[in-house]
């Protein structure tokens, strides 16, 4: 029987509240393990399964996830999140599997398209905390959720380096099988199912239109530079995706049950949060992508002043400080999103990114200089995703948080994908020389400092867009509610103020 933190049933003990957001909290950290601890293993996978496409491996879980999120969503608010969260953890261990035992590339691609299924989870993690958490304690909650992905940032490389060095690449797929493979009876006995529920038809129209189509975006926007930006294919690859959004708002405004309230999506509220949102996680992965080229291109080369030569474990003790001050961000910037508003949170998260982009633009070398930046990193990554969390789940009524939330997340994953591939073509017209024989690129100074000044132009426009937005100036609240004046719904009842004893 899992816990019961309804307080109408009872006195909600604090024990018991941090039991059940451990579990969750635990269970979420594989969405970042799927990529974080393949990313180092595909050099080893090209090899052995005699490929030249290996990107792939990361590209179909983005894609996969991307395409199933928002029916995941609308599935979540209408039969339960915790009963779609088990089946997605159940999907996911099967495609592990299949990864782990793959002999050929497309069955191992289609493992991990089986893993993308869990790409989502910590949007639907936020939505499960906000309806079952005392509502005065969501706010802190979320954060602590968002410190997984610090956890993970911390832990996963320095995993995933274990086993690739003591069992090979496919030690990473076995170890992913096993930890979900054991969380998922603690899952089902600990935490509580989310009493939010939407009685109305899946709109299917809207979610084929939806998720295949940012699916169809991502795949323009990653394969744009090997096709060619000015190419027939990626032309028309770009425009079937767009065509595909343009006709699912259409077809909201005319459907008899919408996917989602088009005054909510574009509403004073959600709107101008995916926009901020979208330009400060733009500097987030730039940085991402930036920091490894920079610090494991070999020191000392001709006509370049960056370069440190670290071997992947040496990239990760380097910047192991991200890890550490994102898992005490996380909940800081929840605290702070109760006590002043997640708007403040976020607008901290954006400035911390700019003064990164600015000191990234140094091409900073030494490990005391690159640990500073990586702790700003942190605190800037801990308090985006707090922030971001409350701000998404205040904008939204509680029967549509599940789906309002795979639709911030599907927001997030294209704006990341986009992020990597312009920051590619800034350095790339900034190429010092190219390895004839492995085809590695060495890159100019420019390079990096442009890629970081890029960044921050696209950032500053999510600040001045947090700056300006009304919401999320006010104390988070846990979600909205329906003195919010918001399209409401007859499900949309908001829960009675709890508390922790």
């Amino acid at each position: 029987m899992a816990l019961d933190l309804d307080r109408s049933h009872g006195t909600v003990s604090r024990r018991r509240v941090f039991v059940v957001l451990s579990v969750i909290i635990f269970f979420s950290e594989i969405a970042a393990f799927e990529i974080l601890m393949v990313y180092p293993a595909m050099p080893h996978m090209a090899p052995a399964f005699k490929t030249l496409n290996i990107a792939w491996v990361a590209s179909i879980v983005t894609l996969t996830g991307a395409t199933l999120m928002p029916l995941l969503g609308k599935a979540s608010d209408k039969w339960g999140k915790k009963r779609v969260i088990l089946s997605l953890g159940i999907i996911f261990v099967a495609g592990s599997i299949v990864c782990a035992v793959a002999t050929t590339f497309p069955v191992l691609l289609v493992g991990r398209a089986l893993q993308g299924a869990l790409v989502g989870i910590i949007a639907l993690s936020y939505s499960l905390v906000r309806d079952i958490m005392p509502r005065d304690f969501v706010p802190v909650a979320l954060g602590m959720v968002a410190t997984g992905i610090g956890m993970s940032g911390l832990l996963g490389p320095f995993i995933a380096g274990w086993l690739i060095d003591g069992f090979g690449f496919r030690g990473i797929f076995w170890f992913m099988a096993i930890y979900v493979a054991a969380l998922l009876p603690l899952y089902w006995a600990v935490v509580p199912e989310s009493p939010v529920r939407i009685a109305q038809p899946v709109d299917f129209l809207g979610t084929l239109l939806l998720g295949p189509g940012v699916g169809v975006l991502l795949f323009g926007v990653t394969n744009g530079t090997d096709w060619g930006w000015s190419s027939g294919r990626t032309i028309t690859v770009l425009t079937c995706g767009a065509a595909m959004l343009v006709g699912f708002v259409a077809w909201q405004r005319i459907a008899p049950h919408p996917l989602i309230d088009l005054r909510i999506l574009f509403g004073r509220r959600l709107c101008p949060t995916l926009l901020a949102v979208a330009g400060i996680s733009y500097m987030m992965s730039a940085h991402a992508l930036i920091m490894p080229t920079m610090l494991q291109t070999p020191a000392q080369l001709p006509g370049i002043s960056y370069g440190a030569g670290l071997s992947a474990t040496q990239y990760a003790v380097w910047t192991c400080p991200m890890g550490i001050a994102g898992m005490l961000a996380g909940p800081l910037g929840g605290y702070l999103a109760r006590r002043v508003g997640a708007r403040q949170v976020l607008l901290a998260a954006g400035s911390l990114f700019l003064i990164v982009m600015l000191l990234g633009a140094q091409l900073f070398t030494l490990q005391w200089q690159i640990a500073i930046l990586s702790m700003i990193a942190g605190f800037a990554l801990g308090f985006l995703h707090s922030s971001n969390a409350n701000l998404v789940q205040d904008a939204l009524p509680a029967p549509q948080s599940g789906v309002g939330t795979a639709i911030a997340g599907l927001s997030m994953q294209l704006t990341n994908s986009v992020a990597v591939t312009v920051t590619g073509i800034v350095m790339a017209r900034h190429v010092q020389a190219v390895d004839p024989s492995t085809f590695s690129v060495l890159y100019s100074d420019s390079a990096i400092s442009s890629g970081y000044v890029y960044a921050a132009t696209i950032g500053l426009v999510g600040v001045l867009t947090a700056l300006l937005m009304k919401h999320g100036r006010t104390p988070a609240q846990g979600g909205l509610q329906r003195s919010d004046r918001q399209p409401q719904d007859d499900h949309d009842q908001p829960r009675s103020a709890q508390s922790i004893s």
